[in-house]
This record gives C-alpha cells, sequence and structure tokens, in this order.
C-alpha cells in the first residue's frame, strides 16, 4: 500500500515502486503489467493515479501501451551521452552493458571531396575506410561508416570485433579524441540497414555525422553512425550565451 499522508503525491510513489521493480527484474522484459483496475485495487489508489504513474514511465522508454493488448515493459534503452567524448564501448560499460562488434568492411578507397576536406587531405586522396555493427548485451543498436587519413594505415591489420577503436589509437597512435562537431538528423532505414538492425525497412532511425580531432587539433575521422531510434537516447546540454 502507498502512503497518502506522506509528501511525495501518490503517482510518484508509485511510479518508484514499478520502476524498482522493472530494474530489479521483478518485473521482466516483455510482461504484461496489471490492468490499470487491478492495479489500482492492488495499491489502494484511483485510477487516475495509476494512470499518471503509468503514462510517466512510458515517456520514460520502460513502459509501452499495446492497442487492444495492455502495457507491457520494455527493453531499457541504450543511452549515448552526448555531451562527453566516451566511446561506444566505454558508454557500454559504465551502464552495465556489454559491448560488441563485428567488422563489416575494411578497405583502403578513394575519399569523396567533402570528406577529403574534412579531413585536411588532397582532393583526390585516398583514406582508411572501417565500417562496423555495434552491439549492446548482444543486440545490434549501430552501424558505423568511418573514414581516416592514411597516416592510420595501421587499423587495416587489427582485429576490430569487439575491439575499442579509441583504445587501439591511444596505444598505437598516442592520440585521443578532443573534439567531434555532430550533426544529427533523422533518416530511413535501407533493406540492408534494417536486416542489420532488426528493423523494418523504411524504419526511422537516427543518423549522426562526425568529424572528430585529436588533442592536437588534428582530423582524425570523418564517419557516420546510423542508430537503432527505438533503442536510443541521445543526451545533449545546452548553456545559456554569453
Amino acid at each position: 500500500m502507498l502512503d497518502s499522508k506522506a509528501a511525495t503525491p501518490l503517482y510518484v510513489q508509485l511510479i518508484e515502486i514499478l520502476e524498482r521493480q522493472i530494474t530489479f527484474g521483478e518485473l521482466e522484459v516483455g510482461e504484461r503489467l496489471p490492468s490499470e483496475s487491478e492495479l489500482a485495487k492492488l495499491y489502494g489508489v484511483s485510477i487516475i493515479t495509476v494512470r499518471n504513474a503509468v503514462g510517466e514511465l512510458c515517456k520514460r522508454g520502460l513502459l509501452e501501451r499495446k492497442q487492444g493488448k495492455g502495457t507491457f515493459v520494455r527493453k531499457a534503452k541504450f543511452m549515448r551521452d552526448s555531451r562527453t567524448l566516451s566511446g561506444f564501448t566505454e558508454s557500454c560499460r559504465k551502464q552495465g552493458m556489454v559491448p560488441g562488434a563485428r567488422t563489416l568492411e575494411k578497405d583502403v578507397v578513394p575519399l569523396g571531396a567533402k570528406t577529403a576536406r574534412e579531413l585536411g587531405q588532397a582532393p583526390g586522396s585516398k583514406g582508411i575506410y572501417l565500417s562496423r555493427l555495434r552491439f549492446a548485451d548482444q543486440e545490434s543498436v549501430i552501424i558505423e561508416h568511418s573514414y581516416f587519413p592514411m597516416k592510420y594505415a595501421l587499423l587495416l591489420e587489427k582485429d576490430f570485433d569487439d575491439c575499442s577503436l579509441f583504445e587501439y589509437l591511444k596505444e598505437a597512435y598516442h592520440v585521443t579524441v578532443a573534439r567531434s562537431d555532430k550533426e544529427i538528423e533523422l533518416c530511413r532505414a535501407t533493406k540492408t540497414e534494417g536486416e542489420l538492425l532488426g528493423v523494418p525497412e523504411n524504419a526511422p532511425l537516427i543518423l549522426v555525422k562526425s568529424t572528430t580531432y585529436t588533442q592536437t587539433g588534428e582530423p582524425l575521422y570523418v564517419g557516420t553512425q546510423v542508430m537503432n531510434g527505438e533503442r536510443f537516447t541521445l543526451q545533449i546540454t545546452q548553456g545559456a550565451l554569453i
């Protein structure tokens, strides 16, 4: 039962109880919640209180309503903090997830005019292309496409399946990522992207375009990340202009 005399509103108390049950596995992913009337009776509150609590948990991505079927526990979304320069591997570990990767393609390729310019290379230059499928707890969530200057040719010799690219660059080239300029937009899944990410063709995806720089200010790589929007939350902080 909830405490009607407490300063914390009843719906907030119910949110905390349900969130705790989801976090500790008492309510499992895919499990159907009792109906609103059943929850109201169970916790001694009104249906409006239950509705407000469940609605808030749906907004947070912990629950989802399915028309005509009920309310179900969702998989926790992968939180990507765009306020920091941590790599995918580190982000996964911080959230208690197991990171993984599968190399899709790795080769020397001609750079397009825009990519060459962003990498500080001459027109018509070649570069290192690396494409990987990234996993969080064995679920595919990101397709990466990255272009590097030829000075990073050792990337062709390294196996990047289940390996941190950032950690390797620091070890082999003594470079760290100091800045990353990003553009974020929506796109639609191609047939191949849909197959890799386990979503239907034309499903909405998050597209992040990046130009990343080393601690000395040199361009390190230009790349894109295509993310399953249903599985991702991007955190961004803005401050007031001075």
